[in-house]
């Protein structure tokens, strides 16, 4: 029977299978919280100080709240597939099975034989029908999971309009091409806490009746 598993990616910052940098053209740094780290970058001769933060992608997937009952949601469903898909299926092989021991055995009019052969078809289009729905769902998994990188990718550019850092960069322990990050420029609290804050206000502005 055919493999019904969902393949999505929950990693927000991943969705090409790699993790990549988040660069924001953004104010200078003046101003600025100097208790940051820095480093020093040389543009067009000219030295200047740059500011870099990171966000753990590990701990955004496990804390963000949108993220969470997106998961929660896509895999009910993708369970409630799978379950009409294999009882379909099974009953499917088994009715095929019996109109070949019938049909190898003699036992069966062509006239039955003719109206199994119809139900069989029926019954496989219908199969057919519920693997659609997962790929309906994959598709609809997929695009969601833009929406959300989006919608983080807004937060975050917001979020670093009073932080003023010239990279914010997508962090986790596996899969990342950032091998070490420096703790002290970790701002994943803030950012999740803010999405959080965020999704939970739409939910009740979207509960509220019109």
């Amino acid at each position: 029977m055919k493999n019904l598993s969902i393949v999505f990616n929950l990693l927000l910052l991943a969705l090409v299978g790699v993790l990549f940098w988040l660069y924001f053209s953004l104010k200078k740094t003046s101003g600025s919280d100097s208790s940051m780290p820095t480093a020093m970058s040389n543009v067009a001769g000219k030295s200047r100080l740059i500011r870099i933060a990171h966000v753990n992608v590990d701990s955004l997937n496990a804390k963000y709240q949108m993220m969470l009952d997106f998961k929660r949601e896509i895999e009910s469903r993708q369970n409630s597939i799978q379950m009409e898909y294999e009882s379909k299926g099974k009953v499917l092989q088994d009715e095929y099975t019996s109109y070949q021991q019938k049909a190898q055995a003699g036992t069966i009019s062509q006239i039955d034989a003719e109206k199994m052969q119809k139900d069989l078809q029926a019954k496989k289009a219908d199969l057919d029908n519920v693997q659609r729905k997962l790929d309906d769902l994959q598709r609809e998994a997929q695009e969601r999971n833009i929406t959300i990188l989006g919608i983080v990718q807004k937060y975050v550019a917001n979020y670093n309009k009073k932080m003023h850092f010239d990279y914010v960069l997508a962090f986790a322990k596996s899969g990342s091409n950032i091998l070490y990050a420096n703790d002290s420029l970790d701002v994943t609290k803030d950012v999740i806490s803010g999405l959080n804050v965020q999704y939970k206000d739409s939910l009740q502005r979207a509960s509220k009746p019109h």
